[in-house]
């Protein structure tokens, strides 16, 4: 909104977000945000509790940083997160 107040044109600034929410998803939809990145809430918390589990038990957990896959959100495959 800002850049828009601004004068600045479409395009000219690369625009991303975190989360794809649906004020996102709808800023994708519209051309205002170029870019979310998913967030899988669920694979985070599938993560975090197998990371406990295994601490639980006293086993090593590799690595110290647990990557859970992110997927991102373009024009092209928005309308699948609405």
């Amino acid at each position: 909104m800002a850049l828009k107040q601004a004068g600045v044109g479409k395009g000219s600034v690369f625009v991303a977000g975190v989360d794809g929410t649906p004020d996102g998803l709808n800023a994708v939809t519209k051309g205002d945000l170029a870019v979310s990145v998913y967030q899988d809430a669920k694979g985070q918390a599938d993560g975090a509790i197998d990371a406990a589990v295994k601490l639980a038990r006293k086993e090593k957990v590799e690595p110290q940083a647990i990557i859970i896959p992110y997927r991102l959100i373009t024009p092209e495959n928005v309308a699948t997160f609405k």
